[in-house]
């Protein structure tokens, strides 16, 4: 092959790699979970065609092969082991793929493993780096103005608060992008020294200063003031020049002042009601979202207790949170896939060696840029501003979970510091090796690339167009949904979902129970349709349950749906075998506790109901499930036991609920609604359907004139019921009950 075709080659190779930061941009509107799925398809084709040709070019040219560094073994180790728990963990169908929320997986890994592997080997030179860079800093700017459009309110929020989220749908997403990018605008601005360049990049840092504010993610927000922290001090006591010492002691100075005022003034008025500041003063041990993540990071070091050699397998942490639910957790989110803190989120996911294999690529990167230093292969300002944006990063991951913008500048990143080390010193290059001539190349070359070829084009298609097309056809069902489209047309459509045989089957039966569920529930729809879409749901949901039979989720989509059936034997066996995978989760109780109320089997609906509210007794709503349940029961003594319990724990108005108005008038317990409708009324005397029902309650208790009076001041209240209303009355003076 000639010079001339490599050269083409290695120019369409860095093209490539050029295009690829656009990815975070891409918000693909026609696809199921478009913030992530978007960016994840084009970065899975574009790494496997760029991996084909920089497989092709290798063969030829020995300088496109990649060079050992501490940090590609420290990769290589963490893909190997991730292989194993993938091999051996629990699911390691949903550990290879993931799902369309998420999109990593070993799977995932792999693109990125591939993509280190093409960075590193085709961009040699610190200008090649630079062009890359500078790419990645033009689509921040594109960012940061979207942000500023959101800001003023031009465009939308996507997370539909103050929280800023750009084209990442997430407000933590965006922030950590920022704080590397702007690691990357200072280290821009350390390189070049044109005037009029440093003012466009000093104005592009203080306009992803402003953005990366209004993210109010305290994770980011904290880990980048932490690595300012720390690249003061690196500066301030690693610099040779007084003047360089002065200047970053001063900012460590002006860090420490600045974080000292706000720990002294946290509680004053406009700090608490600014709503980004705010977020920030509330931090406690306490606080909602601290003692959630605390709790849940206790229920991590368990599941990893029981798997700590390899953990669970990667996208398996639902198992965890499962098996291990503690029942305060209730009022949070009831399904969590990831520990909200990283380094848990691999214990679990790959267990002790992968937490030490995925710690290695740190200790080795610091390793290469402190050892790099000593070798002036890269500058302190490099090193040190390296050292403090992964510091940064890694604070900003106690607290959240990675994806696929922040892993592709993280890996950029490292590919930057295995160029400069791979390099003899400075920019001088390595020693270019000969390119193969035809002789050379053995016939095993040539299989080579022709295996290549067709591992990509596999991949191309089921790696990525098949789950596209999957993800496409998944929305189009949404949207028929949301249309009123009639339900064959619908189920037609998951059909087609169905029919690419991808991990997005899994969500797709998901979104068909939660539809079969609401079309059950909806009497306006012919019997006929509502059947045939609990049919299918049902069959969906239970070829799930095959392939994932350790799941208690997928098992409460069909108990749901077999309520909904009215097969209750069928949803009473299912829910609780989701019990003894998830023992502690109250949701489960709850809807067994349904199972029994449509089956007028109140004692067993007592018994599970009061299982979940022992539990937690500060869940309000668990006090009164139970109290419903007690209510139904007619166990008069045990009622009254439990209302008093109940109000001395929540209060007198705990229990005043529109809900056991009807649970009320079911055991025939009139006096009962009539002093609940009294204290609606109290609360809104101008009510005329309460003083409707309320007269209602007295026709029940066959107080007549009672009754009569509340239907006449409902007359007052609102003039057009009078019609009406005088209709009621005359029926109840004739002694019968309209």
């Amino acid at each position: 092959m000639s010079q001339k075709s490599i050269r083409f080659l290695v120019y369409a190779l860095k093209g490539g790699l050029f295009i690829l930061p656009v990815l975070s941009l891409i918000v693909a509107d026609f696809l199921f979970f478009p913030f992530i799925t978007g960016k994840n398809f084009f970065f899975r084709i574009m790494v496997e065609v760029l991996f084909f040709l920089w497989i092709f070019g290798a063969v030829f040219d020995k300088n496109l092969r990649p060079r050992k560094s501490p940090v590609l073994l420290a990769f290589s180790a963490t893909l190997f082991i991730l292989f194993l728990a993938t091999i051996f963990g629990e699911n390691p169908f949903r550990s290879f793929w993931s799902n369309y929320e998420r999109m990593e997986g070993f799977v995932g890994y792999l693109h990125l493993f591939a993509y280190f592997l093409i960075l590193t080997s085709v961009l040699r030179k610190k200008r090649d780096f630079k062009i890359l860079f500078g790419a990645m800093l033009a689509v921040s700017a594109i960012v940061t103005f979207y942000g500023f459009l959101q800001y003023f309110g031009k465009l939308a929020i996507h997370q539909g608060n103050v929280r800023l989220d750009a084209t990442f749908g997430n407000a933590g997403y965006l922030a950590i992008f920022l704080v590397f990018h702007l690691f990357l605008t200072a280290l821009f601005f350390y390189w070049f020294k044109n005037r009029w360049l440093r003012i466009g990049l000093a104005l592009l840092f203080a306009l992803e200063l402003v953005v990366l504010f209004f993210t109010a993610t305290r994770g980011a927000i904290l880990g980048f003031v932490a690595g300012l922290f720390l690249f003061a001090v690196l500066m301030a006591i690693f610099s040779v020049e007084k003047k360089t010492r002065l200047l970053f002691a001063s900012l460590l100075f002006l860090v420490i002042l600045s974080v000292g005022l706000f720990v002294a003034l946290k509680d004053q008025s406009f700090i608490k009601k600014n709503p980004v500041l705010g977020r920030f003063s509330s931090i406690s041990f306490s606080e909602t979202t601290t003692e959630s993540r605390l709790t849940i990071w206790g229920m991590s070091w368990q599941g990893f207790q029981e798997h700590p050699v390899l953990g669970w397998g990667q996208e398996n942490y639902n198992l965890v949170f499962n098996k291990y639910f503690e029942p305060k957790l209730y009022k949070q989110e009831p399904w969590f896939d990831r520990a909200h803190n990283v380094f848990f989120d691999w214990l679990i996911s790959a267990g002790a060696l992968g937490f030490l294999a995925y710690m290695s690529i740190f200790v080795s990167v610091l390793f290469m840029l402190w050892r790099g230093y000593k070798k002036r292969v890269f500058s302190l300002f490099e090193s040190a501003g390296t050292t403090s944006v992964l510091a940064a990063y890694g604070f900003h991951n106690l607290f959240v979970f990675d994806n696929l913008t922040s892993s592709f500048v993280f890996f950029t990143i490292l590919g930057f510091v295995h160029s400069g080390w791979i390099r003899k010193d400075g920019e001088k290059e390595e020693k270019k090796e000969e390119i193969m001539s035809n002789k050379e190349i053995s016939g095993l070359s040539y299989l080579v690339v022709t295996v290549c070829f067709l591992v990509i084009v596999f991949s191309l298609y089921f790696v990525n167009v098949k789950p596209l097309l999957a993800a496409k056809n998944l929305l189009n069902a949404l949207s028929l949904v949301r249309g009123g489209a009639p339900i064959e047309d619908v189920l037609k459509q998951y059909d087609k979902v169905f029919s690419y045989s991808t991990f997005g089957t899994v969500e797709a039966r998901e979104q068909l129970a939660g539809f079969a569920n609401a079309v059950a529930s909806n009497t306006n729809i012919p019997e006929k349709d509502r059947g045939l879409a609990l049919k299918k749901a049902i069959e969906e949901m239970e070829k799930q349950i095959e392939k994932t039979p350790n799941d208690a989720r997928y098992r409460i989509f069909l108990g749901s749906v077999y309520t909904r059936a009215s097969l209750f034997d069928k949803a009473e066996a299912t829910f609780e075998e989701a019990i003894s995978l998830s023992p502690r989760k109250q949701q489960i109780y709850f809807a067994l506790a349904d199972v029994y109320f449509a089956g007028k089997n109140y004692q067993k609906a007592v018994e599970v109901l009061e299982t979940a509210y022992n539990f937690d007794k500060s869940s309000l709503e668990a006090g009164k499930n139970l109290f419903m349940a007690a209510i139904l029961s007619q166990n008069e003594q045990y009622v009254e036991s439990l209302k008093i319990e109940i109000e001395n724990r929540f209060g007198p108005e705990a229990l005043i609920d529109k809900k056991f108005i009807n649970v009320y008038s079911a055991v025939g317990d009139y006096e009962a609604v009539k002093n609940l409708w009294f204290v609606f009324i109290e609360k809104e005397p101008d009510n005329a359907q309460y003083r409707v029902s309320l007269g209602a309650a007295y026709l029940n208790l066959n107080e007549r004139e009672k009754a009569i009076e509340q239907i006449q001041k409902a007359i007052e209240i609102q003039p057009s019921f009078k019609e009406q209303g005088e209709y009621f009355i005359s029926e109840i003076r004739a002694g019968r009950n309209p």
